[in-house]
């Protein structure tokens, strides 16, 4: 009898796939989804599988289908994660249990009925007396008549529904409707529930909402794989490198099974990025950008990056018109890369500046740089001028030059020095010929004699004894030939 309604539990199925595959449209029927729930009872040992047909309020103990299951003993009437569940009407016990604990079920009030397609006879197989302790609605017990007449099936029920009397009249008498011709017509098939415990395996979704033959299909191909038992794969992969990191890319690592040829492939590090190499090729100016050219030393890429402009640095200040006595000039700060002319301020001669003498100089590095150059600092202009002209940074400054120094932040000139460079008596910083014959001319007296108060006679007079004669002479001849430098000190 269970063999036939098997049978014709199959047929149905296949009647229920070929109206699936001829359905209107890609979309399955809503008609053809079901929803269950799945769990495991285990204890770390023990295990048995439940499926729960929502719809129906049924509950199916399983096992995986490579072994029976087994449900753990639980201590006490609340252990069980089943325990008092109100939405489940009948309990199948499926034909591959070989064991249910105590209060697997307990205290589930809404169960009338149960199921029994295993055989919980043998000597390895059992059925607690508490595990349907509590639920005092069951009346009604199917199954074949070698799986009921027992005294286990008697221990059950008196579990259940709490009577005291242990033989079938008694349990008759109290409402208990036995039925001992096989499984319900409204039960799940085998392959049906083996196919909702095997996804449940493979997947961990605890909650099912799908086309039940489908399931069966994809669970029935699953199991025809050469590397797939006891519900689970036992693939023999084998990795390589199928691409290796690249500066945009991570790279792949795939596996490929030497049995059947199923493959997967994971992340195989990280991309690289690029490793650029830069060259300018046009220099940033102080007001234009400058552009270089980045070349990746792994993938080449090429990319151009704009170079900021640096802007301009302040530079020097100089003075470009001379300042009078009545009559203001002008200083001006230029850019110290370019040149450009940044700032100009206007500087006056006013009564607190002073008036000195600068000696000291060198004479074969006497230029307007290295002279003024002393005097530059942070809000001072320096510059050297000759008469009223203002000496560039390379040219010699020589005795009756000045050194006007400016005080930028308020716009007056601070000191004014008078260069006296011992031997030049023609102020035009160098020491020569033309020097020594205007000191010939001095000290033998053919030419008119200079002032005492002269700039030059200071300049001319070497020795520094206020008189000029033949020791200044003398003195200028060593210094222009080499053989003894003037002293420039005092």
């Amino acid at each position: 009898m269970r063999f036939l309604k098997r049978i014709l539990a199959v047929a149905l199925a296949l009647i229920m796939a070929l109206g699936y595959t001829m359905s209107l449209g890609v979309y399955a029927s809503t008609a053809n989804l079901r929803y269950f729930e799945r769990g495991i009872l285990s204890d770390g040992e023990n295990y048995a599988y439940y499926v729960l047909d929502k719809d129906n309020k049924t509950i199916y103990l399983t096992g995986d289908g490579s072994t029976n299951g087994h449900t753990p003993t639980y201590p006490d009437a609340s252990s069980s994660p089943l325990a008092g569940r109100s939405d489940v009407t009948c309990i199948v016990i499926e034909e591959d249990v070989e064991y249910v604990g105590d209060y697997v079920f307990a205290n589930m009030k809404s169960v009338d009925t149960l199921e029994v397609q295993s055989n919980l006879l043998s000597s390895s197989s059992n059925m607690s007396g508490k595990a349907l302790s509590g639920c005092t609605s069951l009346r009604h017990i199917r199954g074949e008549s070698s799986f009921l007449s027992t005294d286990v099936m008697l221990q059950v029920v008196k579990g259940a529904v709490n009577i005291a009397s242990g033989n079938w009249l008694s349990l008759i008498a109290n409402g208990i409707n036995i039925v001992k011709e096989g499984v319900s017509e409204d039960s799940l098939s085998n392959e049906v529930v083996h196919a909702m415990v095997n996804d449940y395996i493979m997947t961990g979704e605890e909650i099912f909402l799908g086309d039940l033959d489908a399931a069966v299909a994809v669970c029935q191909a699953r199991e025809q794989e050469v590397c797939y038992w006891d519900n689970q794969y036992h693939h023999q992969y084998q990795g390589h490198v199928s691409r290796a990191p690249s500066c945009t890319m991570g790279g792949e690592l795939m596996h490929v099974c030497s049995v059947c040829g199923s493959f997967y492939v994971e992340d195989y590090g990280y991309a690289l990025g690029h490793d650029y190499v830069s060259e300018t090729l046009y220099e940033p100016s102080c007001i234009k950008e400058g552009v270089s050219k980045d070349v990746c030393s792994r993938c080449g890429d090429i990319k151009l990056v704009s170079i900021p402009a640096k802007g301009h640095t302040n530079g020097r200040w100089r003075t470009l018109s001379v300042p009078e006595q009545s009559q203001s000039g002008y200083v001006q700060c230029f850019c110290a890369d370019c040149g450009e002319p940044l700032k100009t301020v206007n500087v006056s001669i006013f009564s607190g500046t002073l008036y000195k003498y600068k000696v000291g100089l060198n004479p074969s590095d006497n230029t307007a740089l290295a002279v003024a150059g002393e005097y530059e600092r942070e809000n001072y202009a320096s510059s050297a001028v000759r008469e009223t002209t203002v000496l560039g940074d390379d040219e010699p400054v020589g005795t009756g030059c000045k050194i006007y120094v400016s005080y930028i932040p308020r716009n007056q000139v601070s000191e004014i020095y008078t260069v006296i460079l011992y031997g030049d008596l023609d102020g035009d910083g160098i020491i020569g010929t033309e020097d020594y014959s205007i000191l010939s001319g001095q000290v033998y007296g053919t030419d008119e004699p200079m002032s005492s108060s002269s700039v030059l006679r200071r300049a001319a007079d070497l020795n520094r004894d206020g008189v000029l004669d033949a020791f200044d002479l003398s003195l200028l001849d060593l210094q222009i030939s080499g053989s003894k430098a003037v002293n420039q000190s005092a």
